[in-house]
């Protein structure tokens, strides 16, 4: 049993213990937010709509039944010499069935359906548009995680160099080189940084809460450092683009539309009852009859509304051309913008390294002054401070263009 149970093991995959990625929480929030349900929705109703346009295709049938009563029936108003002349009940009765099939209807039927789908994807495309800012949700919590963790580790680093101090401090004072007083302020330090780990911690979970609720799952095993991306090509590519497109589909959808409505429509009928009178009317006896025939409906109100109507539809359409542009304009500005961010970005961590040793150097002279007693434990815990201040803002540079890379990644919709 052992052996089996170490057997499968091997087989379980990787992933389920690896990091989770920020793609993977772009797809898992989009899949987990509440108006993606509305896709479902979206489907259903297309399907049922095209299927019901199909319906125009089946014979229409129609039942009905009357009786009546009226106040007088025709009469022939003269004798017709050797026929007496029946004279009509007053009461009547008919019991009837029609059916018309569709011979042609002008296109209607198919202007229907090609709407009916291009609405369908119309507002697949709206939908898709509108989920598309939930990245921008999930980059800003991701990336505020990633640099806590790394403000957690820098302050672990200060934590175990404080101890040190504390150590060298202690050994000083021992040696009468230093005061009680410089211990405390080593202290004092200490206990300042064990408070900004537990803030730390406190807003890593804070912000870790916020993106598991939005993605839907446990972040168990951690958050993966993106790598870094390099751009090619700038084309814009949004989702608001395909919906800017379908838009116009529709519209023009719409426009063929119009062009069924000039058109005759033919169907075959027929009628079938039984009743009293029947289609001879000077027959006062209940019986069956049937007619059956061809028959145009063509109607000319759309030439007086068509050409308008399409007019609209153009003036429509050249607003959802605005709309494009404007969209265009301003992605392309905040495109720059974002361009502009990533250089000053990189034009400061330039000088991070250069800073980051720099102190490094500076720490360890005053360490070995402060060893010696030539140099105070205040100005050596200010020279431990600016290092680590150093290290942070080095630090922060990092996740800061990984995260303008990042947004700008998502602008253009790469």
């Amino acid at each position: 049993m052992n052996r089996f149970i170490f057997i499968l093991l091997l087989f379980i995959p990787f992933t389920a213990f690896s990091q989770i990625t920020l793609e993977e929480c772009y797809i898992l929030a989009k899949n987990n937010y509440p108006q993606i349900k509305q896709s479902y929705l979206l489907d259903k109703m297309a399907d049922y709509n095209i299927t019901n346009a199909n319906m125009g295709y089946l014979p229409k049938v129609l039942f009905s039944a009357r009786a009546s009563y009226q106040s007088d029936v025709t009469k022939i108003p003269f004798d017709v010499p050797f026929y007496e002349i029946p004279v009509l009940s007053k009461d009547q009765y008919k019991l009837s069935v029609d059916i018309s099939q569709t011979i042609w209807d002008g296109g209607k039927i198919e202007a229907d359906k090609a709407k009916h789908k291009a609405e369908h994807k119309n507002n697949k495309n709206n939908l898709e548009a509108q989920l598309y800012n939930i990245r921008y949700q999930v980059a800003e919590l991701y990336f505020s995680i990633l640099l806590m963790q790394e403000q957690l580790t820098q302050n672990e680093i200060l934590e175990k160099d404080l101890q040190r101090t504390y150590a060298l401090v202690k050994s000083n004072v021992a040696n009468g080189i230093a005061n009680k007083s410089d211990l405390d302020k080593v202290a004092l330090e200490q206990i300042t940084t064990k408070q900004n780990k537990a803030q730390i911690n406190a807003g890593i979970n804070i912000y870790k809460t916020a993106l598991e609720t939005l993605i839907g799952k446990k972040i168990d095993n951690g958050l993966a450092t993106p790598e870094n991306y390099e751009f090619t090509d700038y084309t814009i590519k949004r989702p608001e683009l395909e919906y800017f497109a379908s838009r116009i589909n529709l519209l023009d959808v719409n426009k063929k539309a119009i062009n069924s409505s000039y058109m005759p429509k033919f169907d075959l009928f027929f009628q079938g009852g039984y009743g009293r009178p029947g289609l001879d009317m000077l027959s006062d006896e209940f019986e069956p009859y049937y007619i059956v025939g061809v028959k145009m409906d063509w109607t000319i109100v759309p030439f007086y509304t068509g050409q308008r109507s399409k007019k609209l539809i153009d003036l429509s359409k050249s607003s959802v051309e605005i709309e494009k542009q404007a969209f265009l304009f301003n992605t392309n500005i905040d495109i720059q913008n974002q361009k502009s961010k990533i250089d000053k970005i990189k034009e400061t961590m330039s000088y991070d390294d250069e800073i980051v040793d720099l102190r490094s150097n500076i720490l360890a002279s005053s360490e070995i002054k402060m060893k010696q007693g030539t140099l105070s434990v205040n100005d050596y815990l200010q020279d431990v401070t600016a290092l680590n201040i150093a290290k942070q803002g080095k630090i922060l540079h990092q996740i800061e263009l990984l995260k303008a890379t990042y947004e700008l990644k998502n602008i253009i919709n790469q």
